[in-house]
């Protein structure tokens, strides 16, 4: 039920760039910002109480979804994990904000948008 997994620095950095990516691929940055910073101080009570009340019900949902939410309990854990996290989410927004488009070309992409999904 509570298993003790072991995990490399290598499958931390992973796990923390994919929640990062998912964050900023749905464009959440600003709300995740606010919220990680808001619960940064009981990462670590967040981490136990996860494993208390969420751990017992992984398992109906497979070995795999069990031990990815094992990894996730003990990546976020530690402090410094959320401090990544916080840095990576704000990196990319950064990058995103560099790499935005003039609004005359945005205006262009909204409608052909609107064309693909109504047909003439």
């Amino acid at each position: 039920m509570f298993r003790n997994i072991e995990i490399t620095p290598e499958e931390e950095e992973e796990l923390i760039r994919k929640v990062a990516m998912i964050i900023h691929k749905n464009g959440l940055e600003a709300a995740a910002i606010l919220m990680i910073e808001t619960v940064k101080p009981l990462s670590y009570i967040g981490g136990q109480m996860g494993r208390l009340f969420i751990s017992p019900f992984l398992p109906a949902f497979g070995d795999k979804i069990e031990i990815g939410g094992e990894k996730l309990i003990t990546v976020f854990e530690k402090r410094e994990n959320v401090e990544k996290l916080l840095s990576m989410i704000e990196e990319m927004a950064k990058e995103d904000n560099a790499k935005k488009v003039n609004p005359s070309e945005s205006k262009t992409k909204q409608k052909n948008f609107w064309r693909r999904l109504i047909p003439f």
